[in-house]
């Protein structure tokens, strides 16, 4: 199904108990709800509404389990219930604030309709939960009528999801806890100890229970009986997945995967690997021929992973983060030795080694470039120097023409390139060879070697007005 919503995308769907008609929510300024009969060849919904944007934006909704002519949706501070036949959809919006019931309601987060399908639940950021039932007198089919008429405080944690499994209500909450109640609201057992983030979503196995009561918890009633349940997968706000045995209440984490944006990734020189560093502070590398984790490490000290690279090697593995540290790990397991470095107070923008992997090289965004000297897998700083006066752009190491030795070159926004004095550098005296300036009004963005496929040797570079120039490595003139 294409095209479903255009004006904004898609923000919520459900599926109908029997899995004939499926709902989806635009995420538009003016959202639009559609009903599709997915079943048959039809491109067109059997019915829609456009929702009124004074009720704020609907991001949850679902069918009643034993109607699918009614639904019912939520956004964080109103409840719609909808009603649809022969191609006409209407929908009503009770009123539900803290004048209701004279207390604070909280915002809203999902709502489910009983197993019953007369009555409704939501549950809040406050851990409240509203009942809603049918008003007196409203007893058509169609045009039932709905009040929110109880006001029940669950729990003191902000709950997240709300969901049915059998005779039990289901949440789970701001601290990563895993809740059951029964009918009357009563709390039968709970799951605290998964130490995670807090619940995106909680979905239920099919499979019935085993017969067998050995392995379950008690519950928490006087009478203690096993808590016989059904196996179900969370979600949390941080990208993990985690699948709950009931049966032994083993959990076991099956995804965990990056949160927030993707800032730094990295190819193993010699190996099919990917190496990939994310603001949320996980590090994973990843196979991407047989498309599987090798290892994965979350920090939780230096959060911001801004910058990460393998030597030519692939004996270390480089990243910098937008604390100023810098960890060099093996890239194997991930763990870090004694090479940890905190010479910037700045974001680490670039990290890079020379071809022998005996340097390597830092920028900050402070315009500083900190240098490190390997030997016999010790690394010790070298120095650094505030070689531009506006951000540093690119950072390469290069090799001596008539030599083995390393070189190295930084290019800035200051439209100057910059080469040091690696072999006359002392200890916290890095030394500059050359400070050219390349650009008159272009502002360099990267640069890279050119191959050796003359004999001449040049630095191709990159600037912000699309074009591309040929420096000669010696003299730095244009070619």
């Amino acid at each position: 199904m294409f095209d479903c919503h255009p004006e904004g995308g898609v923000t919520a769907v459900a599926l109908s108990n029997d899995s004939r008609y499926l709902v989806t929510i635009g995420a538009g300024a003016v959202q639009r709800v559609c009903i599709w009969d997915w079943t048959n060849e039809t491109e067109d919904p059997e019915c829609q509404i456009d929702i009124n944007p004074e009720y704020s934006f609907q991001n949850h909704i679902v069918f009643n389990p034993t109607d699918s002519s009614q639904l019912l949706s939520n956004s964080g501070s109103q409840v719609l219930f909808y009603t649809w036949d022969k191609g006409i959809m209407e929908y009503s919006a009770p009123e539900i604030s803290n004048k209701t019931f004279n207390k604070t309601v909280g915002r809203l987060t999902q709502s489910v309709f009983h197993s019953g399908g007369v009555q409704a639940f939501s549950v809040t950021m406050a851990g409240n939960l509203v009942l809603w039932d049918v008003l007196k007198g409203s007893v058509t089919h169609q045009n039932k009528a709905m009040k929110a008429t109880k006001l029940i405080p669950l729990q003191k944690n902000g709950i997240t999801v709300l969901t049915l499994c059998d005779s039990f209500i289901v949440t789970g909450d701001v601290k990563g806890h895993v809740r059951f109640y029964d009918e009357n609201f009563k709390l039968i057992n709970w799951y605290s100890d998964f130490n995670l983030e807090a619940i995106a979503s909680i979905s239920f196995s099919k499979e019935i229970p085993a017969s067998s009561i050995e392995g379950y918890q008690e519950d928490c009633t006087l009478k203690t009986k096993p808590f016989v349940n059904r196996n179900f997968v969370l979600s949390t706000v941080s990208a993990a997945v985690v699948h709950v045995k009931a049966q032994g209440s083993v959990a076991q984490t099956l995804l965990n995967e990056h949160a927030e944006s993707l800032d730094a990734v990295a190819c193993h020189p010699k190996q099919p690997l990917v190496a990939m560093g994310s603001r949320g502070g996980l590090l994973k590398v990843w196979d991407y021929e047989n498309k599987r984790v090798i290892s994965s490490r979350v920090f939780h000290t230096d959060k911001q992973i801004q910058c990460i690279t393998y030597d030519p090697q692939g004996f270390y593995l480089a990243v910098g983060f937008a604390s100023g540290a810098v960890q060099i790990l093996d890239p194997c397991t991930l763990q870090q030795g004694e090479e940890s470095f905190h010479y910037s107070q700045d974001c680490i923008t670039h990290l890079t080694f020379s071809h022998d992997s005996f340097f390597l090289a830092t920028a900050s965004t402070s315009y500083t470039v900190a240098h490190r000297e390997g030997s016999q897998h010790v690394w010790k700083y070298l120095g650094r120097h505030r070689s531009h006066y506006k951000p540093i752009q690119d950072l390469l190491f290069g090799v001596q023409l008539d030599s083995t030795q390393p070189r190295l070159i930084s290019l800035g926004m200051d439209r100057r390139l910059v080469e040091y004095d690696l072999q006359n550098s002392k200890k916290n005296e890095l030394l500059i060879l050359s400070s050219d300036r390349i650009e008159q009004s272009a502002v360099p963005t990267c640069m890279a070697w050119y191959p050796p496929l003359t004999t001449e040797h040049f630095l191709l570079t990159a600037s912000d007005l699309y074009k591309m120039k040929l420096f000669n490595v010696t003299t730095k003139m244009c070619r």
